[in-house]
């Protein structure tokens, strides 16, 4: 076994782990009430099992895997993203637009071969997610809001989906047009960022930052100052 390969199992053995850290968050949390840390936790869960036995099903499903795999990774990103969005006709762009990715996977399923991944979903889910964190963003120029934008443990999940799809994206893209040789000595690398989000969302589920500092609803104020202050 060559150092690359060693490399990669070790790398794949942290990322497969990291995902446990999630739900295990969860148990630690006080704050358990809230629907979008059951989700969280039922997203690491079902990510652990499913990175833990990926080769144990049949290569015939490999298709099917890789539409499942992004169609459910992005409902759980564009959920994190639209329950923290208080503008309700921006929640219902990003449910539209969620509509309109469910149809194009689909659709793409149909229509596409078997490729290393799936990558026009990944990377026209890159884009949407990307989008819909402006969304997010925009909030702190539009609104009065009280804290620094990094007290609020929104922001620190929308970062780790940011670092995890953007490190990425362009590697996501090219990757089946690289050799195989290629493909198998660099993919491990994309496991660090993944890593890196799975521990944000960890430290958000354990109440760092507390998810008490969120503004309701009915709190929010227009103002013409931003509080983007992050230093």
């Amino acid at each position: 076994m060559d150092k690359i390969q060693i490399i990669e199992e070790l790398f794949t053995y942290i990322l497969v782990y990291s995902y446990l850290l999630i739900p295990l968050g969860f148990l630690l949390s006080r704050s358990k009430k809230y629907s979008l840390f059951i989700i969280l936790a039922l997203y690491g869960l079902v990510f652990f099992f499913y990175l833990n036995f990926y080769y144990d099903i049949p290569k015939n499903y490999r298709k099917i895997q890789q539409t499942v795999y992004t169609l459910l990774e992005y409902s759980v990103f564009a959920a994190v993203i639209w329950y923290n969005i208080k503008n309700v006709n921006l929640r219902k762009t990003i449910f539209s637009f969620s509509l309109l990715f469910l149809v194009f996977q689909v659709t793409y399923f149909f229509v596409s071969k078997l490729q290393k991944i799936d990558s026009v979903p990944i990377g026209v889910e890159t884009i949407l997610i990307f989008l819909f964190s402006f969304f997010y963003f925009q909030q702190f120029l539009k609104y009065n809001i009280s804290k620094n934008i990094y007290e609020y443990p929104s922001f620190w999940l929308i970062v780790g989906i940011l670092i995890y799809l953007g490190s990425a994206f362009f590697f996501n893209i090219l990757a089946n047009d690289v050799t195989d040789q290629q493909f198998d000595n660099y993919w491990h690398l994309t496991y660090i960022p993944e890593i890196l989000k799975n521990l944000l969302f960890a430290m958000v589920l354990l109440g760092y930052p507390s998810y008490i500092n969120e503004q309701p609803n009915s709190k929010l104020k227009k103002t013409d100052i931003p509080n983007l202050d992050i230093i």
